[in-house]
């Protein structure tokens, strides 16, 4: 088997079969089906293939928080940037609402938590 690693040493490309530009050589791993799935978690040592639990935890936290972005790009964002005439048509309490809505979706990437919608808000 064919491995690229990155520079902290992590497959980022590999082949089974044929040859891979730049690559290293490692003994194919006992279970080739988790590798498929998690490869960038897998790092070569003395040319054997080896799992790093953390890693895979880092990364599956970091998707966690990039599927978050991309739920509050469509969910937030598109209230958020109505423009000042819609702004203009909120009571003082509204405004204090929408303030702290946003401001839940701003920290959710640390609390991964969907803000409550504010009722009047359509």
């Amino acid at each position: 088997m064919k491995v690229l690693l990155s520079d902290q040493g992590y497959v980022v490309s590999y082949a089974l079969e044929g040859e891979l530009l730049d690559a290293v050589e490692a003994a194919e791993p006992s279970d080739l089906s988790h590798f498929e799935e998690y490869f960038t978690a897998y790092q070569v040592r003395d040319g054997t293939m080896v799992f790093d639990d953390a890693q895979a935890a880092a990364e599956q936290a970091e998707a966690a928080k990039d599927a978050y972005r991309k739920r509050r790009e469509v969910e937030c964002f598109p209230v958020i940037n109505r423009g000042q005439i819609w702004y203009d048509t909120l009571s003082e309490e509204q405004l204090s609402e929408l303030k702290t809505w946003y401001q839940a979706w701003l920290d959710g990437t640390n609390t991964q938590t969907i803000p409550e919608k504010p009722e009047w808000l359509t």
